[in-house]
């Protein structure tokens, strides 16, 4: 018998695995020590083969196996090969992602020795130790050792005189994986509308995977709920993607409702190597019946994966941007296919991807079209910037302030939004009119506040920070002030404007872990809060039926990018922090812009989500961009990296006019690497079948990039 290993050594050349020669039955997925060079590594069975390579002339032999049964099933390695050749990656790096780092021995189902009594006479006991752990024993059935040492105080060593002895005997137990059937039971189930009930029908009906376009409010949530509900009862796990870490915690509360809390595993990035170990192990056992998560947790080991939702499907960020560079939704629909898995993908303004293949079949459409309980969409004002003047409180214009102030004298909610954070969006010079740039981006650096007052700068795309300077670094002048605003400043203009209002601000200085946003948000619940005030975190799936006025305080942010994917983005994201006003009592939205005139702000403030989709579509496909053609992104870093993506640009071009292929290929430096880091975008029909040509060697291939900048 042979086999091929991906070892845990990241050697070059041997990612895609290398064979070795078995005497013991080994199935796909298994652990194992293999010889490499001088020393034993670990590694995964990715092939079981009867026949040798002909080409493979030494061979080494398997050392040990490690466990009984595979940690990753037939479905998971099928995936794991999938995006390995999808995204142009070895198979180690797309298998790295379905495990927690080495030792992977640490993971199969561990062997614990316990110990009972032999029915020997202890006549010839001496010991107050030894006497203590039969009187410990005494009545009792298997003991775990650790159990027995912990509350006698014994050693190993007495233990094993009194198994010397025959007084005890010993006996080795593994760990149980639990039954399909022992984890079906649900606490309570959701109650549905007859919209809800439809869109489950319609979903339960269809083998092909669904896009759930539900507006927001519609109550996808409850929708989902039923859907785990029925995947646990058939003794099948399910799995729940979000798109951020720190909405993971917030999604614990409304499914502890359907499932009791040790049944619910929560994983994410943040974890420590410990934490994840442990939870890899205890959903592998099968103690768990539904995992939650974000975009890391679609690799949780279950072993019965019958229900995989991605919700607010169209998020960038279940683009993976480190190696293997995946999108959750196309991987998702891989991994279920291959399980025999239901994938559902829900949202409030789905990604042009999802609504192609929706409009053309390729997914199943089920709409939820109205809020919950038929409640009304909330009212939307546009306030064009332009015609306001401000003063000092820029960028609160007077409706904004007036509606501000209704909502605190009625003791109901406001939820405001800022794309940016910190005290100042830059800081610019009165006298040449330029903005301080860090020397890492060249992008223009945010102003921020300390605790104790103090101003200083920070390049959010580097890290790197900067006192503020005396002097302007381009002209020499000293006329230097803070322009824009970022959500410290408007903290500071709301206290000063509203002294006695309660406000919580969530951006990512005051955001670290998941369980902060949670204790905001139950603030909010508690009403022990007025205004809520933040950056994308308050506009992502938040349910506060208190608020009755969310406002945008500047929707430009973002329109003006250059990249083809902006005004979508834009467009999802108003259209979601539309979506947090009105979810108990009527709403009011205000949606403050210098371009009142704009597509996406127009789409959102009516509420006419599939129009805009429509027409977005009809761009990209005039325009030539996915999703009606490819895009690969090679990126390119180091001192050299302008001269080698020229090189590899230049290649691209010969082989295009070589295959007479309609692709196209762009050079350029990208938008936040200061000039350091340079990339080539391949766009076509079929981009792929230039890769062969390519020198790849040092070079980051992104397939199907969400950044293009």
């Amino acid at each position: 018998m042979y086999c091929t290993v991906v070892t845990s050594s990241r050697s070059e050349g041997i990612g895609n695995g290398l064979t070795y020669e078995t005497s013991e039955s080994l199935k796909r997925g298994m652990p194992v020590r293999v010889p490499l060079r001088s020393g034993i590594v670990e590694g995964i069975v990715v092939e079981v083969m009867r026949e040798r390579d002909a080409e493979v002339k030494a061979m080494k032999k398997v050392k040990d196996i490690l466990g009984d049964e595979p940690l990753l099933t037939d479905a998971q390695l099928k995936t794991a090969r999938w995006m390995a050749s999808y995204y142009a990656t070895s198979l180690r790096q797309a298998l790295s992602v379905w495990l927690p780092p080495p030792p992977w021995s640490l993971l199969p189902p561990r062997e614990f020795i316990g110990y009972t009594l032999s029915g020997k006479s202890d006549d010839a006991l001496r010991g107050k130790k030894q006497i203590a752990v039969i009187d410990f024993l005494r009545g009792r059935e298997w003991t775990d050792e650790r159990e027995v040492m912990r509350e006698t105080g014994a050693s190993k060593q007495v233990l094993k005189r009194l198994l010397l002895a025959g007084i005890i005997a010993e006996e080795r137990r593994r760990e149980d994986v639990q039954p399909a059937e022992a984890l079906t039971g649900i606490l309570s189930l959701p109650i549905l509308s007859s919209a809800q009930e439809e869109a489950l029908r319609f979903i339960q009906s269809d083998q092909r995977s669904t896009l759930l376009f539900g507006v927001t409010g519609s109550g996808k949530t409850e929708v989902y709920a039923q859907l785990i509900a029925d995947a646990v009862r058939a003794g099948k796990q399910a799995l729940l993607l979000v798109p951020e870490i720190l909405l993971t915690e917030q999604s614990i509360d409304r499914f502890t409702l359907l499932l009791d809390r040790s049944r619910i595993s929560v994983l994410h990035s943040k974890l420590t190597t410990k934490a994840r170990r442990d939870e890899w192990r205890r959903i592998a056992r099968g103690d768990v019946s539904l995992v939650i998560g974000s975009r890391s947790a679609l690799f949780a080991p279950l072993r019965r994966l019958g229900l995989l939702i991605v919700d607010e499907e169209h998020e960038w960020t279940y683009k993976n941007e480190q190696s293997p560079r995946y999108h959750v939704r196309e991987t998702a629909e891989t991994l279920c296919r291959n399980a025999g898995a239901k994938l559902v993908l829900g949202s409030a303004t789905p990604s042009l991807e999802s609504w192609s293949r929706a409009k053309n079949g390729s997914l199943q459409l089920v709409r939820l079209s109205h809020r919950y309980q038929e409640r009304s969409f909330p009212r939307v004002a546009v306030v064009d910037l332009a015609s306001v003047r401000f003063g000092k409180l820029y960028p609160f214009s007077p409706p904004l302030l007036a509606a501000i102030d209704d909502r605190l004298k009625r003791k109901e909610q406001c939820v405001l939004f800022l794309n940016r954070r910190g005290l100042a969006s830059a800081l610019l010079c009165f006298t040449c009119r330029r903005r301080v740039t860090s020397p890492e981006s060249q992008l223009p650096f945010t102003v921020h506040s300390s605790p104790r007052g103090e101003s200083y700068l920070v390049d959010h795309t580097s890290g790197a920070t900067a006192q503020i300077p005396a002097r302007c670094p381009h002209c020499g002048s000293t006329e230097l002030h803070p322009v824009g605003a970022g959500t410290q400043k408007i903290e500071y203009l709301l206290k000063e404007r509203f002294p006695k209002s309660r406000i919580l601000r969530a951006d990512s200085d005051t955001l670290k872990e998941p369980l902060q946003l949670r204790t905001i948000l139950k603030k909010m619940q508690m009403r022990e809060a007025d205004i809520l005030l933040g950056t994308q975190s308050v506009a992502k799936g938040i349910d506060l039926p208190g608020v009755t006025l969310a406002a945008v305080l500047l929707a430009d942010l973002g329109l003006s990018l250059p990249h083809f994917r902006a005004g979508e983005r834009v467009f999802q994201l108003l259209t979601q922090l539309v979506g947090r006003s009105g979810r108990g009592e009527p709403g009011e939205v205000i949606i403050q812009t210098f371009r009142p005139e704009a597509p996406e702000v127009l789409a959102a403030a009516s509420h006419e989500t599939e129009k805009f989709l429509d027409n977005e579509l009809k761009l990209r496909a005039h325009a030539g961009y996915p999703p009606f053609t490819r895009m690969i992104r090679l990126l390119f870093r180091r001192e050299d990296a302008m001269k080698r993506a020229k090189r590899v640009h230049d290649q691209a071009l010969r082989s295009i006019n070589a295959e007479k292929s309609t692709t196209k290929a762009y050079l350029a430096p990208t938008y936040s690497g200061g000039g350091k880091e340079w990339h080539v975008l391949l766009r076509g029909s079929n981009p792929r079948s230039l890769l062969q040509y390519l020198d790849l060697k040092n070079v980051s291939v992104d397939v199907d990039p969400v950044e293009t900048m």
